[in-house]
């Protein structure tokens, strides 16, 4: 068996530090022992111990994969699972040993509350004073929101924010970071998913379905996500 590739270690814990993205190495190959899937991703044990985590594909114990573009995270708790790993990697490529094309993995995402886990830095605009964006009449602000999330839980709001940055054409989707100067840290932006392309600095209305305790995997806990939103010109 190959050896495995060079992983570059994280010297902290999720909740304070960033993720530093691996090496480019050369792909590395096991054998399935052991798969478990959540919220999207696959949990690989390959047959010499070893955990690694990645965009979902079709595989089953035996199979023979590659893998590249890994990285180590210790002691990592899976929310969805419920399970701890004492050591795992994720990886930017998995497929079958065979297969034409490797499975990608995203690996940056906005945060809203939990630590940003970025690997290239997104263009941003400036965050909005208070009182500087308008409400909508019949709308809510990100404060409301967040106070009143157990009530708007799968619910449809409104709201005119101020677009902060985007993130493209991740998981099929954009993420959309808004702030509309209410709230107060970490609770003062919120990040939207939609099939639309806005601009930071953009201010907009934005209308979407709420949802609570979104966890992706990988270290991506949301605990509060507007998804599915459509966008429209704001109130300047």
């Amino acid at each position: 068996m190959k050896s495995l590739i060079s992983i570059i270690v994280i010297c902290a814990s999720l909740v304070f530090a960033p993720v530093v993205p691996a090496a480019e190495s050369s792909p590395a190959t096991g054998t399935v022992a052991e798969t478990m899937e959540s919220g999207g991703y696959v949990y690989i044990r390959l047959e010499d111990g070893v955990w690694i985590a990645a965009n979902n594909f079709a595989v089953s114990k035996g199979d023979e994969i590659q893998y590249s573009g890994a990285m180590e995270m210790n002691d990592f708790h899976s929310k969805s699972l419920d399970k701890s790993f004492e050591s795992i990697l994720f990886v930017s490529e998995a497929s079958l040993m065979g297969s034409d094309g490797a499975v990608t993995t995203p690996v940056t995402l906005p945060g809203n509350g939990s630590t940003d886990v970025q690997v290239k830095k997104a263009v941003a605009a400036q965050a909005p004073v208070a009182g500087e964006i308008k409400p909508l009449a019949e709308g809510k602000t990100i404060a409301d929101i967040f106070v009143e999330s157990d009530q708007l839980k799968d619910q449809v709001v409104s709201l005119n924010a101020k677009v902060i940055k985007i993130n493209k054409a991740i998981m099929g989707k954009n993420w959309i970071t808004l702030q509309d100067g209410t709230g107060t840290m970490p609770e003062n932006k919120l990040v939207a998913t939609s099939q639309a392309v806005v601009s930071p600095g953009d201010i907009v209305i934005v209308k979407g379905i709420v949802k609570t305790d979104i966890d992706l995997g990988y270290g991506y806990f949301y605990e509060i996500l507007l998804e599915d939103a459509t966008f429209s010109p704001g109130l300047e």
